[in-house]
């Protein structure tokens, strides 16, 4: 059972962090997640399940005790006279019954033990999800706000140039096509900016659901962080997928409850043994007719032969292996996403230094394009829509090399997270690719 070490190592969260920062997100956000609580219900009640099954298996001891008042008539015969008598009657019992052989209950025990292992691991994946989860909606946040922080410097830019060509205008210096292609262009982002600064409020309520309370701003990604290549090649990713990976842990050990859920009704058909121990007091016999004190003590031993239940051991042997088999097709379909997802994330996560180096130069030439552009406007030999397609290329340039990051990240976090190693560290390290304040925002 892994679920203690995760959380030790979830104990490490709990120093204080800036707020707005994955930390602190994920601290808010495991009190408040709904998917977390039912896990751990779900858990609970399993293993109140296996501490009934293994009950079965216990002793049982009981004791009656019975206080009764009798009245005994009898009629007349012969020469006798009727007799009528009160009188009071009391018994105690004590009964012990102990099973010696029930493979069925046994074999019950153990099925219910491996539903309990099922469910400790889906708690552990619940945990791992919700720390996917919420870096996905975290870099999704990032993309939308800083969408909306490079329209709004293309905004300004272009608002900029635009007075200068009205200014020109005026003076007949510049063409009205070209004011009018700005003017044009200046809407265009306007609109655009009112659309993706409520995309990046949708993405701060998408937090907020995981949380359950506002999310008014966040960190932004360190643009310098050092992309590790992932430890170790494909295969062996793959194979450390499929022997940690909390959710398929679960589907293996839901297989293995299956399986001993069949030998178990297949054992209903075996004979059951049990040792039955007693002792009883009493002052009243048969039909409670009075009588001396007396006091039995008995030892048994009880054989039951199972004959014929009406087919419902049959029946219940079917339904076990019907869900063995369910339970073997969603391990398969999760084994092939498994392997899916963690060659996908492993590629992805390679190949991004290179695309980020890439998207580097691709920012540095636009905006030397761009800078070009602006001169070959000034001087008359580009016109005003080249400078707008520089402007808008800069623009596409700087979201292209922020995303290149956060594909890092999100492969990174899928690589992690199939192989079941999103946990408690990997979160700390995500969260030191955060900038803590504005200044050094502005260094990177």
């Amino acid at each position: 059972m892994r679920y203690p070490i995760v959380l030790s190592l979830l104990a490490t969260l709990s120093a204080p962090v800036a707020a707005d920062d994955l930390l602190s997100l994920y601290q808010r956000a495991v009190l408040a997640s709904p998917e977390l609580n039912s896990s751990e219900y779900s858990l609970d009640v399993v293993k109140a399940q296996e501490d009934q099954a293994f009950g079965k298996l216990l002793p049982e001891v009981s004791v009656v005790g019975n206080y009764s008042l009798n009245r005994f008539h009898q009629e007349a015969a012969g020469f006798r006279r009727a007799f009528t008598s009160d009188y009071p009657g009391t018994r105690a019992s004590v009964n012990l019954q102990q099973p010696l052989f029930d493979l069925q209950a046994y074999l019950l025990m153990k099925s219910q033990q491996s539903r309990t292992s099922q469910y400790e691991e889906n708690l552990l994946a619940a945990h791992q999800k919700l720390i996917a989860d919420l870096i996905e909606r975290y870099i999704n946040a990032l993309k939308a706000k800083d969408k909306n922080e490079i329209i709004a410097a293309e905004l300004a830019s272009t608002e900029k140039q635009l007075a200068r060509v009205d200014a020109m205008h005026k003076r007949q210096l510049a063409m009205v096509t070209d004011l009018y292609e700005l003017q044009a262009r200046t809407e265009t982002l306007r609109t655009n900016l009112i659309d993706s600064d409520n995309d990046a409020r949708i993405a701060l309520e998408k937090l907020r659901e995981l949380t359950g309370d506002a999310v008014t701003s966040i960190q932004p990604a360190r643009l310098d962080a050092t992309q590790l290549p992932p430890e170790n090649g494909i295969e062996t990713w793959v194979k450390q997928a499929g022997q940690i990976n909390p959710e398929l842990q679960g589907l293996k050990h839901a297989v293995e409850s299956a399986r001993q859920s069949i030998n178990a009704y297949r054992a209903g058909h075996l004979p059951r043994i049990e040792l039955q121990l007693s002792g009883t007091y009493s002052d009243t016999v048969y039909n409670n007719q009075t009588t001396s004190p007396y006091d039995i003590g008995t030892a048994a031993v009880q054989a039951v032969v199972p004959i014929y239940e009406g087919g419902i051991t049959s029946a219940k042997v079917g339904e076990a292996e019907a869900r063995k088999k369910l339970a073997e097709a969603e391990l398969e379909k999760k084994l092939r996403e498994l392997e899916q997802m963690t060659r996908a994330a492993y590629l992805d996560m390679v190949t991004s230094p290179k695309r980020s180096q890439a998207t580097d130069r691709q920012l540095q030439a636009s905006e030397q394009s761009r800078d070009a552009m602006k001169k070959g406007y000034e001087l008359g030999v580009v016109t005003i829509v080249d400078l707008l397609n520089a402007e808008k290329q800069l623009s596409e340039a700087r979201k292209a090399q922020r995303e290149a990051r956060y594909r890092y990240f999100m492969a990174r976090s899928s690589l992690y997270f199939q192989t079941g190693g999103l946990i408690g560290d990997e979160l700390i390290k995500f969260n030191q690719w955060l900038v803590a304040d504005a200044r050094a925002k502005k260094a990177h």
